[in-house]
């Protein structure tokens, strides 16, 4: 008779290979963050992402137009629908990039407009309009607190951190 060994067999993983337990110390440690640079803004980085995907949205909706244009359903000159289409998505685009200038913001609240006006050709690019409206809010509004905590915890943490 042949002896048995008393360790059970290690489960495999996803490759095949048998997978061992790392040290302890290297799970329980945290890995060292540099502190250097300052946090992009939570706000900025809501308001960016909404004109962006907006701009999207903005594109799909002058797709959704011209098509409707071409079957005669909607009363617009195709040239003035693809263009100003067009010009709305960029101008969408670049405004994204220029939200942390002091008039970013202002941009930012005038370009909700067009989408919830562009409903009076199809309503549903009205509730898409309204939507990012909604977002652009929350945005603004949810990014604002969350900066207003980063400063409270980073002025805190540099209370605990300096001597007194």
């Amino acid at each position: 008779m042949t002896e048995q060994d008393p360790t059970p067999p290690t489960p495999l993983d996803g490759e095949g290979a048998a997978s061992s337990p790392a040290p302890a110390s290297a799970e329980t440690t945290e890995p060292d963050v540099p502190k250097t640079g300052k946090k992009r803004s939570a706000k900025l980085i809501f308001t960016q992402a909404v004109l962006m995907l907006e701009a999207f949205c903005a594109l799909f909706a002058t797709l959704l137009l011209w098509g409707l244009a071409r079957g005669g359903m909607v009363d617009v000159p195709i040239p003035w629908l693809l263009g100003g289409g067009l010009v709305l998505v960029l101008i969408m685009a670049w405004a994204s990039g220029k939200q942390a200038k002091s008039w970013g913001q202002p941009l930012g609240w005038a370009l909700q407009v067009p989408l919830i006006v562009a409903g009076l050709l199809d309503p549903a690019i009205a509730v898409v309009g309204v939507v990012f409206l909604i977002l652009w809010i929350m945005g603004l509004r949810i990014g604002g607190r969350i900066d207003r905590e980063r400063a409270e915890f980073d002025a805190a943490q540099e209370a605990r951190e300096s001597p007194e």
